[in-house]
């Protein structure tokens, strides 16, 4: 009778009575074959502890290995009969024997868990006053890998433009086309376009480079730009347009000459001067929405509720979030970051972050580790973006005391800062 040769350990799993928080039959090990080590690439918390755990170990066959060598520090090895406890903190290398007695794999082992807090917010303040010229109002967005500010200086609508990097160099924006009386808060990119509306005419502009600007005849009147519809099929805008005297939900392709009427709008979604993001999760394929807070309606009524808009078999679905408990949604901005929807909004003339474990349904106030610097100014309608590197980029807003801020704030969570 010939015993099997091969000593791999194919898979691996831990589960302990004191883990109350259940935390360890969920870890996936990543069992590196070559190198001969086992590791968990997401680590456990920060401040996970348990003093046993039991081990179970998977080879090729029922009966896989004659014998389990296990090496705990500080330097212990022992025969282990594969149903006793081990003190798992301690444990470093797993020698395992096939059942023909002779051949052997060593493995290293490591249970990795943050050594820091993960979840802090580093904030730092970027730059203080980046505009040179009096800014009435203002909105950044990121366009072709670059940060662009646009912003209304007197009567003359204005913008700089940097690569995004740790030390912005911003340069001016030679604009032409454009006119004085542009939303900013409109301003949205789809694939190669920015987008906006003209407050005063309601007319569409759009520009191919950040700098030229021109009209766009549409079909309809446009009411709304609420965004890129995160679908299957890229460069599809969510519009709400005005149709026999009606307030309707449009789907537009990239160069909106080609609409398609959708259904009714609620009455008290916002049309003008809200917070819009794309939100498509890495996760979870049917999660995919656009979110809305803050704003005006038609009727010029705050909004004060965050939507959930969703595209369904051609129809616009749409629901309202559980209102925050706390915080103001006039001036808020939204934003996604660390696969959720966060969400900046005042109280009593400060910031307040709250993000979505749940895509929205329920809020929650971010704790301590994640709240703004003291020197941090309360602020509404500021622009926030994140960037490929995980940074959460704030720029500029309206003071609490109703004037023009210029400055730049950089935020990025501790995980991405230990992976």
């Amino acid at each position: 009778m010939e015993y099997p040769t091969d000593p791999q350990i194919y898979a691996i799993s831990l589960t302990s009575k004191t883990d109350t928080t259940n935390l360890l039959p969920g870890v996936v090990f990543t069992i590196d074959q070559v190198n001969g080590k086992l590791y968990n690439k997401e680590p456990l918390p920060y401040g996970f502890h348990v003093d046993s755990a039991m081990l179970k170990l998977t080879g090729s066959t029922s009966w896989a290995f004659s014998m389990i060598d296990l090496t705990l520090d500080p330097d212990s090895t022992y025969a282990w009969n594969a149903s006793d406890s081990i003190s798992i903190a301690r444990l470093r290398k797993i020698k395992t024997t096939a059942p023909d007695g002779v051949t052997s794999k060593n493995y290293d082992f490591q249970l990795n868990i943050y050594q820091e807090d993960p979840y802090i917010l580093i904030w730092g303040k970027i730059a203080g006053n980046y505009l040179g010229s009096p800014v009435e109002n203002q909105t950044t967005i990121i366009y072709n890998n670059r940060f662009y500010t646009y912003y209304k200086s007197g009567e003359e609508m204005k913008a700089v433009s940097t690569a995004i990097s740790e030390t912005p160099q911003w340069g001016t924006v030679n604009l032409s086309g454009i006119p004085h009386t542009l939303r900013l808060s409109s301003l949205i990119v789809s694939g190669d376009i920015i987008y906006a509306l003209d407050a005063a005419t309601g007319t569409v502009y759009r520009s191919t480079n950040g700098a030229d600007w021109s009209w766009v005849q549409t079909e309809y009147e446009v009411k709304a730009l609420y965004g890129e519809l995160p679908s299957s099929t890229p460069g599809n805008i969510l519009l709400a347009v005005s149709h026999d005297e009606k307030i309707k939900f449009a789907r537009a392709n990239n160069h909106l000459s080609d609409m398609v009427l959708m259904n009714d709008t609620p009455a008290n979604i916002p049309v003008t001067d809200f917070s819009s993001i794309k939100v498509e999760s890495s996760t979870s394929y049917a999660s995919k929405f656009i979110f809305l807070s803050g704003g005006a309606t038609t009727l010029g009524t705050s909004n004060d509720d965050i939507w959930l808009l969703q595209e369904d078999g051609g129809v616009i679905k749409y629901i309202r979030s559980k209102r925050p408990a706390e915080g103001a949604m006039k001036g808020s901005s939204l934003f996604f970051y660390d696969d959720k929807p966060y969400l900046i909004a005042t109280s009593a003339g400060k910031n307040l972050l709250m993000y979505s474990d749940n895509y929205g349904v329920d809020w929650i106030t971010a704790g301590e580790n994640q709240s703004f610097p003291a020197d941090f100014a309360g602020r509404t309608y500021p622009s926030v973006v994140t960037d490929a590197n995980n940074n959460i980029w704030i720029f500029g807003g309206i003071s609490s005391s109703n004037t023009p801020l210029v400055d730049i704030w950089k935020g990025r969570l501790n995980k991405f800062a230990l992976n």
